[in-house]
């Protein structure tokens, strides 16, 4: 018969010391976890007795939730030997939705899915200061839904196509739990849910003078504004390049042929191939960068040495380590921007952001080339679609060209 004991998992520590404890269930010499919900600092939990110590303020209510999962696991044991079978046996008799949440973000985390680990992280931890730690399946009927519409609304202050993202990555979730057939298909509650209706984002850009503006701007060489000057700069006469592009650009990526430079690199986001030869203002940033003059490097013949100085190679061990040390260096580029943009005498600085170069590119290669295919391809978009829903909040300007033209003597 498979052991069960409760464990708790101090390499998922969270940021504020707690970490999570599982029902580990192991046999022949395999183990699986199934999460409780329950995080407490390593000091509250006695692993001996595999319980919660009574010097924890909510030790009564998580000592008894324990006792039951241990329980419940124990009786799958019994008809199961293997470790695999008492976790699906455990997850599906309970019918614990937040558990079955944990599990899924698990399934994202093994794939390497950082940023949809992330998302879905963030959903579960609004779906639990809404409902409670433990929901289950049952307990999420259209009054829940509707609890969680009007909490995302008024106590988070999300607007409507957030809103719309949280409870879609909440259907999603559902679903597979049907597929899985922890649940039937009428339990599914949001089969007969109207999502919130989403609103046409409004997406700010820079005029190319305002882009030329930035790139004249007084700024303390190395300072972050200068920094964000530099990448925003590049981002825009690079094709719209993300953030994340901008920071793992190495040596290898960059092409010379005489005066000419290409950028050869995949997106990282996408996987998108993409190759765009370099305008002068993009070229003397990136030669800049190479040469080492921003921060007195030596120049390094190393290919996957870094372009520009936002990363280090200790931020490379793995995919989530790499995508968090990316993330951090865009709160600092997005600061640095809006003090460039102010220095320069942008208006509404506080409104731009690194993405915002993304729009820039979009929409000033729509309006000058009408290549919507170009512009898709360089963005790395994968359809067209995608793109026609990208450019439709930029095109006010469009419009009002159509207007002076059509009623122009």
């Amino acid at each position: 018969m498979a052991s069960v004991r409760i464990i708790q998992r101090k390499d998922k520590s969270r940021a504020d010391g707690t970490a999570p404890l599982y029902v580990r269930i192991t046999a022949r010499r395999r183990s699986r976890y199934v999460s409780t919900g329950i995080y407490v600092e390593p000091r509250h939990f006695n692993a001996a007795r595999q319980e919660v110590r009574r010097s924890h303020p909510l030790a009564s209510a998580y000592n008894a939730r324990l006792q039951d999962l241990r329980l419940e696991a124990e009786r799958a044991a019994l008809e199961a030997d293997a470790p695999e079978a008492v976790k699906d046996a455990l997850q599906g008799r309970a019918g614990s939705l937040t558990r079955y949440f944990e599990r899924f973000i698990e399934g994202l985390e093994q794939a390497g899915q950082y940023w949809e680990r992330k998302k879905y992280t963030t959903t579960l931890r609004k779906l639990r200061a809404c409902l409670g730690e433990e929901i289950d399946f049952a307990d999420l009927d259209r009054e829940a839904l509707r609890r969680f519409e009007v909490y995302l609304r008024d106590r988070v202050g999300n607007r409507p196509n957030t809103r719309r993202k949280e409870f879609a990555r909440l259907r999603r979730v559902v679903r597979q739990a049907v597929k899985d057939g922890v649940i039937p298909p009428e339990k599914d509650a949001l089969a007969y849910f109207d999502l919130p209706k989403a609103e046409r984002p409004v997406r700010r850009k820079l005029t190319l003078e305002e882009v030329r503006a930035l790139e004249a701007a007084d700024l303390e060489p190395g300072s972050w504004p200068a920094l964000a000057r530099d990448a925003y700069v590049l981002a825009v006469y690079a094709g719209g390049m993300r953030v994340s592009d901008v920071c793992n650009l190495r040596r290898r990526h960059v092409e010379r042929d005489g005066d000419t430079l290409r950028l050869h690199y995949r997106q990282m986001k996408t996987g998108t191939p993409v190759s765009m030869p370099l305008p002068p203002p993009a070229r003397r940033i990136v030669e800049h960068y190479l040469e080492g003059a921003a921060d007195g490097r030596v120049t390094r013949p190393d290919p996957d040495a870094y372009v520009m100085p936002f990363l280090r190679d200790r931020d490379t061990g793995d995919g989530v380590r790499l995508r968090r040390a990316i993330g951090a260096v865009n709160v600092m580029l997005n600061r640095g921007i809006k003090e460039a943009a102010r220095v320069a005498g942008l208006e509404r600085p506080e409104t731009i952001s690194m993405h915002t170069a993304r729009h820039t590119f979009a929409d000033y290669a729509r309006s000058r080339t009408g290549d919507l295919y170009a512009v898709s391809r360089a963005l790395g978009h994968r359809n067209l679609k995608t793109t026609e829903a990208y450019l439709r909040s930029l095109d006010q300007a469009a419009v009002d060209n159509l207007a002076r033209t059509l009623w122009s003597e």
